[in-house]
């Protein structure tokens, strides 16, 4: 039998005798960096920033054994939690315990298949709008920043779906809730990883920018839940069809008293951020890889042809289940760009997970996509090849190893809404146009901002030869 490893006995990347390795670990580039260490050290190891020692771990097995055993011994890393809750949001991405159980079972009905189903029309009516504006560009030769792009069409759908706010900033432009909602995680981000929590005891410009676009998100969401709860009462029938995430989260807290407006709010808020950045990043992650390999973009449309040849874009909630090619693009995408490439977890109870001995209050910071680009999980890893998706397209193709919606008891519950976008947008953009990258490939960064998004990712569009 093996012995045991602790945090005492692991390996640690060379560092700085006081500051450990704070200085290496930067805030827009730090997944990585903790990949690189995994180079060095192997894929379990510890760093020290300051006195605070974490483990890293880009064990796939262990890793997945961690979020199982969620939310009895592992939790988020508490700073997550305290710096959201700071900011007032209470949801289910930040609750734990018997909590998060509330949350988890309120959120998951008001995000059931049934209600998924009735925003279906919500998603074709934006996603015409993107196709509307991107006919212009393409007739126009305009460069498109498409991580922009997709934040302004994400947020639209986002918003109509949360709360039933129409908002239009793909034609209109900037809208007061996104300025608001832009500056949210990249604060979230920062705070997590300052040593000292110093907007507490002195405040920045940002800091106050972000203290008065909270005030107003909060002003704007809590009188949506009025205005819905107002609909709900003068139309009793509305209850057995809602038609916003809102709505439906109001029709289950009737049944659960306990659910505070608070916490409607904070799930709402939580909705808002993780639909307009998660999936946005995604959408441009995948353009992005569409550029290089035009030969899917080919695939796509044909199939996009056979499944919808009268109408522009899917039409119907069933025919997504017949797009293959664009969920194979979107899972290699994924795959290879994960918007969360880390996840933080912090230990409720001293406990042995595989062959690793973990006290109480250690934090283990998983590395995600270590697992998903290693060639003993899937053949030519570092290569984009969505064939690998289709029926024995590779030899070695493991998709458990993917976490691109988490894991365990606390799989994300909007899983089937984010896929539902990502189908109908990459079928829909592909079935219309060809991409060019309008930079060098190499111009593209990852920036970490709490997910992962490409910076500087501009392309043009194409009318394609046929049609």
């Amino acid at each position: 039998m093996n012995e045991l490893k602790t945090l005492k006995t692991l390996p640690t990347p060379k560092g700085h005798p006081i500051l450990g390795n704070l200085k290496q670990f930067k805030a827009t580039d730090k997944h990585r960096v903790l990949e690189n260490w995994v180079d060095e050290c192997g894929e379990l190891f510890k760093i020290r920033l300051l006195t605070k020692q974490f483990i890293v771990s880009a064990d796939a097995a262990l890793n997945y054994e961690i979020l199982k055993q969620r939310p009895d011994s592992f939790r988020r890393f508490h700073k997550i939690s305290e710096i959201m809750e700071e900011m007032g949001i209470v949801g289910v991405f930040n609750a734990e315990g018997d909590r998060w159980k509330t949350h988890r079972t309120l959120t998951s009905e008001a995000l059931n298949a049934r209600n998924v189903q009735q925003f279906f029309p919500t998603l074709t009516e934006i996603a015409g709008r993107l196709l509307n504006k991107w006919k212009r560009a393409s007739e126009q030769g305009t460069v498109l920043d498409v991580q922009q792009e997709m934040m302004r069409f994400t947020v639209d759908i986002t918003t109509s779906i949360a709360f039933g706010y129409k908002m239009n900033t793909l034609e209109d432009g900037e809208d007061a809730i996104q300025q608001h909602l832009e500056k949210i995680f990249p604060m979230i981000n920062s705070r997590i990883t300052a040593p000292i929590p110093l907007w507490r005891l002195i405040p920045s410009a940002k800091d106050k920018a972000l203290k008065q676009a909270l005030s107003v998100i909060e002003d704007t969401v809590h009188n949506f839940i009025a205005e819905a709860r107002k609909r709900l009462t003068d139309d009793p029938a509305r209850k057995e069809h809602p038609q916003n995430f809102l709505e439906a989260l109001l029709v289950e807290q009737e049944r659960n008293s306990n659910f505070t407006d608070k916490e409607i709010y904070g799930n709402v808020f939580t909705m808002l951020l993780a639909g307009e950045d998660t999936t946005s990043n995604s959408l441009s992650w995948t353009f992005y890889f569409l550029t290089q390999h035009p030969q899917y973009i080919t695939k796509i449309r044909e199939e996009a042809l056979s499944v919808f040849p009268e109408t522009e874009m899917a039409m119907t909630y069933e025919s997504l289940k017949q797009l293959k090619w664009a969920e194979a693009v979107v899972q290699e995408a994924m795959r290879l760009k994960p918007v969360t490439p880390s996840l933080y977890m912090q230990a409720l109870k001293d406990v042995t997970v595989g062959n690793l001995k973990i006290e109480k209050g250690t934090t283990v910071m998983l590395q995600n996509k270590v697992a998903q680009t290693h060639e003993k999980h899937f053949s030519d890893a570092d290569q984009f090849l969505p064939e690998r998706w289709i029926s024995r397209g590779c030899p070695v193709h493991s998709p458990d190893v993917m976490r691109a919606f988490g894991g365990g008891p606390r799989f994300c519950p909007g899983k089937t809404l984010a896929m539902n976008e990502l189908l109908l947008t990459v079928s829909m953009v592909c079935r219309h146009f060809d991409l060019e990258l309008a930079v060098p490939k190499e111009a593209v960064k990852e920036i970490f901002a709490f997910t992962m998004y490409p910076e500087n990712c501009l392309i043009r569009l194409h009318q394609p030869d046929t049609k």
